[in-house]
């Protein structure tokens, strides 16, 4: 048996709200464009749900008893939600749309300072970009294209590698002001790091430029790559990451890099999509348009 079949008719939830909100079963009916009789209908009809009234009958007026109170509370909520999911459905229905996943950091640094470009290119492909870190979906799941650093292997999907981006040092240009004045492998020994949950290591950075540093590990930590680009345009540290991911903000002088070499290994960069989802124009065009901005990079 549902767990939901005794809950009481939706109608007579948005009754009740609208009655208690406005302290009058006339009023609410006029919102509703329904009979004050409709309305009283359903508020009996919950209060039979429920084994107790939710309001106090005095005259011609009404005013909510203590139980009323306390599950207008719950009804607020539940109308609330709905309301929003019905919302978040519009994407759906839209004939430009399309749901690409990203991680955030991607979405802030790279994809969404381009997106006057893609409107210039296809006014009529709208995304709707959501961020997280995973870097798979379910054939089911209602999602178009996902940017990740592994490509899929299903045999219903396709794969495209974007980028390979070598990992660079990065700071806020305050910081790199105060560094010493030294050859790169000794400017950086006595300068605060900043970490992520990525596989970037501040020990083979300092190991490939010669410096005698042993301690890596001190520094503020971070599950997601932007809150450290964050921290670090905010003087906190120096971060390892990505160049693409930091394009916008060294483009705006916000991080500037305060050495030139880059770590050895790279951090790749993936579009992936269900076939069957390619078919869609406009997931086709945004395909297409993503491979234009982020090229794959040269065969060794």
């Amino acid at each position: 048996m549902s767990a939901y079949r005794s809950l009481p008719p939706l109608s007579t939830l948005i009754g009740f709200e609208a009655a208690a909100r406005l302290q009058s079963f006339s009023r609410a009916a006029e919102e509703l464009h329904i009979t004050q009789s409709a309305i009283s209908h359903q508020v009996r009809v919950l209060e039979d749900h429920l084994g107790q009234p939710v309001f106090r009958r005095i005259g011609r007026r009404i005013e909510l008893v203590d139980a009323g109170r306390d599950f207008l509370i719950t009804a607020r909520t539940a109308l609330e939600e709905l309301r929003h999911g019905v919302r978040r459905l519009n994407a759906y229905s839209k004939p430009g749309s399309v749901i690409v996943m990203m991680p955030g950091a991607l979405a802030t640094g790279w994809f969404i300072p381009r997106l006057a470009s893609l409107r210039a290119a296809h006014p009529w492909v709208e995304p709707w970009v959501h961020t997280s870190d995973d870097t798979h979906v379910p054939e089911e799941a209602e999602i178009d294209i996902v940017l990740g650093p592994v490509p899929w292997a299903d045999p219903g999907a396709q794969s495209v590698a974007l980028a390979e981006d070598p990992l660079v040092p990065l700071c806020a240009p305050s910081l790199a002001a105060t560094l010493p004045d030294l050859p790169e492998a000794l400017r950086l020994d006595e300068a605060p790091l900043l970490h992520d949950e990525t596989l970037n290591d501040w020990q083979s950075w300092f190991a490939e430029v010669g410096s005698a540093r042993t301690e890596f590990a001190r520094g503020y930590n971070f599950s997601d790559t932007g809150q450290m680009l964050q921290a670090a345009m905010l003087g906190l540290g120096i971060c390892l990451a990505s160049e693409r991911l930091a394009q916008h903000h060294l483009a705006e002088g916000r991080l500037v890099r305060p050495v030139p070499t880059h770590l050895g290994r790279k951090s790749a960069l993936y579009a992936s999509a269900w076939r069957r989802n390619l078919n869609r124009p406009p997931v086709a065009a945004l395909w297409d348009w993503i491979r234009q901005e982020c090229p794959a990079p040269p065969a060794e």
